[in-house]
């Protein structure tokens, strides 16, 4: 289990790899009901700035929150307070990512045990697709 004293400054997490099929893109489109061509019609996609098929940006923002989940069990009640996103550029479908996490700042205030997570996701090139900074309250 990891505690709040057992994170630290600079605490890396376990890179999170992943790759979102055209399949995932489209079970995705259907659930949030975003049916942007430019997720979905590779003819217009093709002719778009993109020059092809791109992944919803929330894909790429769910690999975020799920960064910081790759090693030790967690406790139970850890609340989402707070993230902020920066899209440098956006993944594609069968794109291989890499999400990395650390912890960048950790503080009481109210009583309360609030960790700051930063993570940033590349492709296999390193070429740098999302950044994320994320405030949770850790309950033990």
């Amino acid at each position: 289990m990891l505690y709040f004293d057992d994170l630290f400054i600079g605490m890396e997490f376990k890179p999170l790899t992943s790759k979102f099929t055209k399949e995932d893109i489209r079970n995705y489109a259907e659930a949030v009901e975003d049916f942007n061509p430019l997720f979905l019609d590779e003819q217009h996609a093709k002719k778009s700035k993109f020059n092809g098929l791109i992944n919803h940006p929330a894909t790429a923002a769910i690999l975020s929150v799920n960064a910081h989940k790759t090693g030790e069990t967690l406790p139970s009640g850890i609340i989402h307070a707070k993230q902020r996103y920066k899209f440098y550029s956006p993944t594609r479908p069968e794109e291989n990512l890499i999400t990395r996490a650390k912890v960048i700042d950790k503080y009481m205030k109210r009583g309360k045990k609030y960790v700051v997570i930063q993570s940033i996701t590349v492709n296999e090139v390193d070429q740098k697709k999302v950044e994320s900074t994320a405030v949770l309250i850790w309950p033990k």
